[in-house]
């Protein structure tokens, strides 16, 4: 036999079970869950669906009813669309019955009425209505008049014994009570319109006041119906009499079946604003409407919860019933004052209240959290703008910075090049007198020279090393300069002497026939001054004319001018002078006009300027001289104590600009 065609005891008791697995499956399997279906008149995101929705899924699920809910919507709006609801409604139901449909919740009058004008519940279902009147009219209208439809009022309580388990909460408007409350406060009023819209609740509205109606044969009744158009609406209020008033039912959706603007109401109240407005369903009250006897709506929530557990709870669907709304006189204390009414003149149990203040008692936390939102969005804006300005800043810093390092490689590159230049110079003003020293210092060696020679090979070689050692000294005073190394000790000094001292001083680098002059506007004069520094300036500038004049004059000349607190030093030669565009660069380092005719290092005028910066002074060339040339120092006559006894050098600004000649 072969062993695979054998069956084993194992495989048996497998296939088994396997058959016997379904039905165990099914017998745990729990009872399939029941429904509750809420059919809303129009969006049920808007509050008070949304409010309803929220608060009777939670009484369910706290009462531990095992069903799901689901939601359905009309979006209802004119009366034109009646016939469509009852279909959608009747198709809604259909639906839902497949679903062990326990309960039917309908919010707003529309959904309500089109299931009681349906007539059909379905077998073992509760049926709640909630924002629906206890009054109201059949559907559907007649489609080719629905502008002059006027329906029958119905009462839907009065229906409960044909209606059965149906029930929920009832809005009841009390057309007696405001009638006499019109009439109370307004004795001689004859006439009383009715405001109300092409809704299904303005239309069964106007079907309950004219079936009370009734009971005032010696009042008039105007209606005011939207769906009429805005123009014959409109008319028809401004030509109110004076001894009117006015009931306001619904206001919400005009004759083309749109919603009517926020402002419709105000402007169809001012077409005549001398009749007294009262409200019978709460509408506008504080805004157009003094007040009225209104419900004091409820939400049925709770009730309607209640009623769908105690079926659950007994088993009896009988116990389902309607309750009503309670009604109070409600009026805005604003709406008294501005038509003169008394409080004591109101019904007795009035509720006075401002309606600005309860709308924002009402919406306290929405507004709390848009002030928040404001706050919010303040502080955001705050920062924003803070980061924007940071931003802005730090770009210009960088802006700053790059144009100060662009600066600082400029001056970095001018710094080299100076450099570069001094280098240069220093090494041909020094290798001159150098050769000169070196060449005749091994000439003088020789045996073979004569005494004659000897003396001058000699005194070419002490010329030369005055040379070397007067341009060794300037550059160290002007690097000394510059770099702030050297101390001025400011004194009061007797300049016109100290003019003549320098006068005499220099007048072996006069040439021969030349004279030196002293010109002095003043005969004695104190001046704080580092005597050195100013010597050393007049010596370069009386050496430097002694130099190019070689025929006539040279005068020194002091000019205190109080004006402009200073003393003006000048040097006038009568030499050959100096062309306008170079009385500049002759204040240059190593700078020569002449090239190396003249002895001399290049380096006085500039000395002479760093001097000048430093005491707070000017020098300049004079252009408008034509005789020579002539050098002007300017010397601050009242020096301030930080600039007094310090050591020289730092920055100070030239001033070049054109000074009176001497």
């Amino acid at each position: 036999m072969n062993r695979n065609n054998v069956i084993k005891p194992g495989w048996v008791l497998l296939c088994f079970c396997m058959l016997l697995a379904p039905l165990f499956v099914h017998s745990q399997e729990t009872p399939e869950r029941e429904s509750i279906l809420i059919i809303s008149s129009y969006n049920p995101d808007t509050r008070r669906m949304a409010s309803f929705i929220t608060e009777f899924e939670q009484q369910i699920l706290a009462s531990g009813i095992p069903c799901d809910i689901y939601i359905e919507t009309l979006e209802s709006k004119g009366i034109a669309d009646a016939a469509l609801w009852m279909s959608l409604i009747d198709n809604m139901i259909t639906r839902y019955e497949n679903r062990s449909l326990r309960a039917i919740v309908l919010l707003g009058q529309e959904a309500w009425a089109s299931f009681v004008s349906l007539g059909r519940i379905p077998e073992g279902v509760m049926c709640f209505s909630g924002f629906a009147s206890s009054n109201g009219v059949m559907l559907p209208p007649p489609p080719d008049s629905l502008q002059t439809w006027k329906p029958r009022s119905v009462e839907y309580q009065g229906m409960t014994d044909s209606l059965k388990a149906v029930g929920g909460m009832l809005n009841r408007y009390n057309i007696r009570r405001n009638v006499e409350l019109i009439r109370s406060l307004y004795p001689q009023v004859e006439n009383i319109a009715l405001i109300t819209d092409n809704t299904y609740g303005g239309i069964s509205l106007q079907a309950l006041v004219r079936e009370e109606w009734k009971n005032y044969p010696d009042l008039n009744l105007v209606l005011v119906d939207s769906r009429e158009g805005d123009e014959a609406v409109h008319e028809t209020y401004a030509s109110l009499p004076p001894r009117s008033a006015v009931m306001l039912g619904t206001w919400r959706v005009g004759s083309d079946g749109e919603y009517f603007m926020q402002r419709s109401l105000n402007d169809l109240v001012q077409s005549n604003p001398r009749i007294p407005v009262f409200s019978i369903t709460r509408t506008s009250i504080g805004d157009v409407a003094i007040g009225g006897y209104v419900p004091e709506y409820e939400n049925g929530a709770p009730l309607i919860a209640a009623q769908i557990k105690k079926y659950y709870d007994t088993g009896k669907i009988d116990d389902v019933r309607f309750h009503t709304s309670k009604n109070i006189y409600l009026f805005d204390s604003r709406k008294l004052k501005d038509w003169k009414i008394a409080e004591y003149a109101l019904p007795k149990g009035s509720v006075v209240e401002d309606a600005i203040a309860t709308k924002l008692s009402k919406y306290s936390h929405y507004i709390e959290l848009l002030v928040l939102g404001i706050l919010l969005l303040v502080v955001l804006l705050l920062f924003v703008t803070w980061l924007l300005l940071r931003v802005q800043r730090l770009k210009r810093t960088l802006e700053e910075r790059e144009e100060q390092l662009v600066v600082a490689r400029e001056r970095a590159e001018e710094s080299d090049m100076l450099k570069s230049a001094f280098l240069a110079n220093m090494s041909h003003e020094i290798r001159t007198p150098l050769n000169a020293i070196v060449g005749f210092s091994s000439l003088m060696q020789s045996e073979e020279l004569s005494q004659e020679e000897r003396a001058e090979y000699c005194a070419i070689v002490v010329n030369n090393s005055e040379m070397l050692l007067t341009l060794l000294n300037d550059i160290l005073d002007i690097s000394s300069l510059e770099c702030g190394k050297i101390r001025f000790n400011y004194a009061s000094e007797e300049i016109v002497q100290l003019c003549q001292h320098v006068l005499m001083t220099t007048a072996h680098t006069r040439q021969e026939g030349v004279e030196g002059r002293l010109e002095c506007a003043v005969d004695s004069f104190m001046l704080t001054t580092d005597a050195h520094r100013l010597s050393q300036i007049l010596i370069n500038l009386l050496t430097n004319a002694g130099k190019f004049t070689s025929e006539g004059s040279i005068t020194l000349g002091v000019v205190v001018d109080e004006e402009h607190n200073e003393v003006l030093f000048s040097v006038t030669d009568t030499g050959p002078g100096i062309p306008l565009d170079k009385q500049e660069m002759v204040f240059n380092r190593f700078e020569k006009l002449d090239g190396n005719k003249k002895k001399g290092t290049g380096l006085g005028l500039a000395i002479c300027r760093q001097i000048a910066m430093i005491v707070g002074g000017r020098i300049w060339v004079d252009p408008t001289y034509t005789g020579g040339a002539r050098f002007i120092f300017a010397h601050p006559i009242g020096l301030d104590s930080g600039r007094e006894n310090r050591e020289g050098g730092g920055d100070f600004d030239y001033l070049s600009s054109a000074s009176p000649s001497i």
